[in-house]
């Protein structure tokens, strides 16, 4: 596996640690660089954006995202694939008429309030040439395609409601269903790491439930689940949720899917998702 993060850098202070030559400049102010994590310079990018910060006010780098990358072999030999939605679009279903029971989250991070009502999105909105995005909130739209594929081959771990276009009308939608886990008790364990970048993880606790039921605001790493709270179901959900609750942003948990459920997807040529290996531990 290579593991590296993709970093947007501030090209006024790119040249304190990159060539010239190196990276892809994104207009005159930013620079997208890429750095695999073992590289001797990694743990120099988290101590310049301290000095920078420090000094100027300002930040080394805007942005990042963590990749992994994988062999055939690694593919194939994996037991479970932490499932990745690409794709996300607004409104949120609160927007437009969705209901959450808030009393039932958690007091202290306000994670895992319940749906009390159908997702009400707008048709016009919801990306047509994905099969799988979510909202700005976490909630999952799949398409026509995607709940024939899990009828035909008796996926389980999930079950597939309609999307309705209005509140004002009961008419359901044909094309789109919101994909609504069955099963969340998947525990996440170390190896695992979370926290606010690479180079932080959080020490303070400012994104972590005292509870327990929010974990960390980012994935720092892959995902590891301990093995005797997965259920032998094709698609699961984490116990824990990760980032935080502001407006209409809300925790979510991270989507494990089975071999032969990514098999069937690949296959079926689903668009909207990447996979990364999972571990049972």
């Amino acid at each position: 596996m290579r593991e590296y993060v993709e970093f947007r850098v501030g090209e006024e202070f790119a040249p304190k640690l990159f060539a010239d030559n190196e990276g892809k400049r994104l207009g005159d102010t930013v620079r997208k660089v890429e750095l695999v994590t073992n590289d001797p310079r990694f743990r120099r990018i988290g101590e310049l954006q301290r000095e920078t910060r420090a000094i100027t006010g300002q930040s080394f780098f805007y942005g990042w995202i963590l990749h992994h990358q994988y062999t055939k072999q690694e593919i194939a030999s994996a037991k479970i694939f932490h499932f990745k939605i690409t794709t996300a679009f607004e409104p949120a279903g609160e927007e437009c008429g969705t209901k959450y029971n808030e009393s039932a989250a958690c007091p202290k991070c306000r994670a895992g309030a319940p749906q009390l009502t159908p997702l009400y999105l707008p048709e016009k909105r919801i990306p047509k040439s994905k099969d799988v995005s979510r909202t700005i909130a976490g909630e999952i739209v799949v398409s026509r395609r995607v709940k024939e594929l899990f009828a035909r081959h008796g996926i389980t771990g999930a079950q597939l409601n309609s999307v309705r276009y209005s509140q004002k009308s009961s008419a359901e939608s044909s094309d789109w269903f919101q994909l609504v886990l069955t099963h969340t008790d998947a525990e996440v364990v170390a190896p695992t790491r979370t926290g606010i970048d690479p180079f932080d993880e959080d020490e303070k606790g400012e994104f972590r439930c005292p509870n327990g039921d929010t974990i960390g605001l980012n994935l720092l790493s892959e995902v590891s689940i301990k093995a005797s709270t997965k259920p032998e179901v094709d698609i699961i959900g984490t116990h824990q949720f990760f980032s935080y609750r502001t407006g209409l942003l809300r925790p979510k948990r991270q989507i494990l899917i089975s071999p032969r459920l990514y098999q069937l997807l690949e296959a079926e040529k689903i668009k909207g998702y990447k996979v990364e290996v999972a571990h049972l531990k």
